[in-house]
């Protein structure tokens, strides 16, 4: 019910959907530094590739040095060399 009434001021008071909603908030400084929240658990990890599980679906990181920096219950860092990143299978650059 929690949810149900949540959903419905979010819609309401026009929030998005970020602040509302369970799905990951990404924030990407330059290509070294990335900022992940409302991530679920942590798939596989190296310094090629991280892969998160979310509300949305899985999330891909791919670069060079990827190092997990900061993880939180909510919320992690990653710092490396960003190259690219996709969502389950569409990748974007």
């Amino acid at each position: 019910m929690f949810k149900k009434i949540q959903t419905s001021v979010g819609e309401v008071l026009d929030f998005p959907p970020d602040v509302v909603g369970e799905g990951p908030k990404i924030t990407i400084t330059g290509k070294r530094e990335i900022m992940v929240e409302n991530y679920i658990s942590i798939l596989n990890f190296s310094e090629e590739e991280i892969r998160l599980e979310t509300a949305d679906g899985d999330i891909f990181f791919r670069g060079k040095g990827l190092m997990l920096k900061v993880i939180l219950a909510t919320e992690l860092q990653i710092e490396g060399e960003l190259s690219s990143f996709w969502f389950d299978g569409g990748e974007t650059k």
